[in-house]
Order: structure tokens, then sequence, then C-alpha cells
């Protein structure tokens, strides 16, 4: 009998901190997860925000930038292409460049330029003709360093949805 008293009293004690928190009911409010429509964007991050050789100012290297830089997400500026280049050594490519162009292996009309920064990350907010229009990626090392390209052309610039691991953009 006086352990089924303690036991009842004890349960009726960890109940009373419960009860303070609030009503059972009441569910804690959640925010919505970046990409989601009902995530509300600040409209002070809508600014430009381009890459530069020298900067280190970037940050979550291989990971897909356009998570938090666009129209449903906390980052600054929403990017219009942007990724990480990686150079030998598994290092990031720092000082090289980025062109998007109308035609594949660095031929046809330059579109846009973008510098790679000092952690290897390339990004703008300049406008593009994704989707409509597709462009072939090409990388330059700094100086007389190699180059790669795509091959085919894409209608993205969220470099980083698919190179990632051992499909990341490479320059030896």
């Amino acid at each position: 009998m006086k352990a089924r008293i303690a036991s009842t009293l004890f349960a009726g004690l960890l109940l009373v901190p419960l009860a303070a928190c609030g009503p059972a009911d009441e569910e804690p409010e959640e925010v919505p997860a970046p990409g989601d429509p009902a995530f509300v964007r600040d409209p002070a991050l809508d600014v430009d925000n381009i890459s530069a050789h020298g900067e280190a100012r970037s940050h979550n290297m291989g990971l897909n930038c356009m998570n938090c830089h666009q129209a449903h997400g906390p980052g600054k500026g929403r990017f219009t292409a942007a990724g990480t280049a990686i150079g030998p050594a598994d290092v990031p490519l720092a000082g090289g460049t980025v062109e998007l162009r109308t035609a594949p292996n660095g031929q046809g009309d330059l579109v846009l330029a973008l510098e790679i920064d000092d952690n290897g990350n390339f990004f703008s907010t300049e406008p593009l003709p994704f989707p409509d229009e597709s462009l072939f990626p090409f990388v330059r090392a700094p100086g007389a360093g190699g180059t790669a390209f795509m091959p085919f052309p894409t209608i993205s610039g969220a470099c980083n949805v698919c190179h990632v691991g051992a499909q990341r953009v490479r320059v030896e």
C-alpha cells in the first residue's frame, strides 16, 4: 500500500512541472524551413552579392548555396549561379574563374564570368537566362592552370546540387 501511495505521489509531482509549461494541446510554433513557400524572407536580404578573387567571406563549401540564397531563404542575395570549385590535392580553387558560355569547351559567347573566391566558392545575383536558355559552364584555374568544362548545357546555376562528392567541380 505504501508503495502504491508513493508511486501515485511521484507521478503527481512529475505532472506539476509539465502543467506549468502551458496547455497540453498547445503546439510549439514551427518556423518554415528555407525553400518552404511559407518561409518569409527579409526584403533587406535582396541585395547584389557576387564572389571576388581574394575574398573569403563565403561559407559552406560544397553545399547547395541555393538552399538559402533564394526567394524563400535567409541568405544574403538571391543567387542565379553558385557552387564550389576544387583544385589539385582537393584544395579550393582560389583565384580561378567560372565562365557561363553559349557553346561547350570555352567556346561561344561569354554570358557571365564569375571570380572564384579564396574558399573555392563562386556565386552571383546577376540575371541569367535560366531556365529558358541553357549555358555551358567552363572553369579556368588561375594563371596558366588547367581548365574544366561541361560537355552538355545546363538550365540551372545551382552547381552543387549535382557536383558533390566524387562529382565536384574539379580543375587539375
